[in-house]
């Protein structure tokens, strides 16, 4: 049994005891452990829809690159990650989704998020279309670590592709309107991809797939980077969806923390600037921000600074089906532990520390 020693939670000093990578005990447990002198502990962030960082692309990379990404991520608070893919070509995709993914080390990877290529080309953004295709089961199941797909529902087919795949569904990329919106998450979907970019916003005639996913339950994912969506309409959408609905993504790519630079993103050139990924037409293409920022971020905007990191940990949680999310006895041991302004001290997964 390993002990996490005096961390604050919900404002009161405790110790935690891990035990086979879950949470056994929590209060004041005799014995010496990993002393934080009071310092904050929350979960630790789980990034739904990360497409790389450090100079890897996950529609690409090797299985040596992708658990390099793994080892970035946890070292940056991000304690659970989802590899996410570009519309590239089918066989790229089998290729990246079918590597070994519980290597014991880094952010814990409980699968990919399939992003293309069941979308709209109108909606495209910074993805290919030259490799958009129709709505596949075959596809997804020949890609064995694919646990979140992406995929626009008023494309033929879609809908009954949502009904029958073995994968959490969520819609973007999409031109639907209202009423195929609420078909498709009546039919199964779950979630909105990057709720606001790539999709028509809300319109008081036409409303589009944000009030439809508001009133039918569904989960709204936020690039929450202070450049895809304005502070106003992050704080409008929180008062909408709430914390138990919305997931914060970072949606980063390989040039996060890589620097300023040109770099071929998803088979397509993109500049990126002062931080800012765009491609040649001027698209935003993703972000070079992590999760963690993202929390940041959010809490500056006056999220309350609890639901800023339940956006980030047990909402995501909840939408994947994970056993992660909260610090209670039965839980994963996945921590971050941070000091009274919302620094990083430590990330911990599978109670390794």
């Amino acid at each position: 049994m390993k002990l996490i020693k005096n961390v604050t939670l919900f404002g009161k000093t405790v110790d935690i005891a891990v035990e086979d990578g879950k949470i056994v005990e929590i209060g004041k447990i005799e014995g010496e452990g990993l002393d934080f002198g009071g310092a904050k502990i929350y979960p630790g962030l789980i990034d739904i829809h990360s497409h790389g960082c450090i100079g890897y692309d996950s529609s690409v990379a090797t299985p040596e690159e992708i658990y390099t990404m793994a080892d970035w991520q946890l070292a940056h608070g991000i304690t659970t990650w989802y590899p996410t893919t570009m519309t590239v070509a089918a066989e790229d995709l089998v290729r990246a989704m079918n590597i070994e993914l519980d290597v014991g080390h880094g952010a814990t990877m409980p699968g990919f998020h399939m992003e293309g290529p069941f979308i709209n080309k109108k909606y495209k953004g910074a993805q290919n279309e030259s490799f958009v295709i129709p709505p596949s089961l075959e596809l997804v199941e020949r890609c064995k670590n694919v646990k979140l797909v992406t995929v626009a529902p008023e494309i033929e087919g879609a809908i009954e592709f949502i009904e029958n795949c073995p994968a959490v569904v969520a819609i973007g990329h999409t031109d639907c309107d209202y009423d195929t919106a609420v078909r498709a998450f009546r039919a199964g979907a779950k979630s909105i991809t990057h709720t606001f970019n790539c999709m028509p916003g809300i319109h008081h005639r036409a409303p589009g797939p944000i009030p439809a996913g508001a009133e039918e339950g569904a989960y709204a994912q936020l690039i929450c980077d202070g450049i895809h969506i304005h502070p106003s309409v992050v704080r409008a959408l929180y008062k909408l969806y709430g914390a138990d609905r919305i997931v914060l993504i970072s949606d980063s790519i390989h040039a996060t923390a890589v620097g300023d630079g040109e770099y071929v993103f998803g088979g397509l050139p993109v500049v990126v600037k002062d931080g800012i990924c765009r491609t040649m037409g001027g698209n935003l293409s993703g972000s070079t921000t992590n999760l963690f920022d993202c929390v940041k971020k959010a809490i500056s905007f006056g999220i309350p600074e609890w639901d800023a990191v339940k956006m980030a940990t047990e909402t995501p949680a909840a939408l994947m089906g994970l056993n992660k999310g909260k610090i209670e006895v039965g839980y994963d041991a996945d921590f971050i532990i941070v000091d009274e302004d919302f620094n990083l001290i430590k990330a911990i997964a599978r109670g390794e520390l």
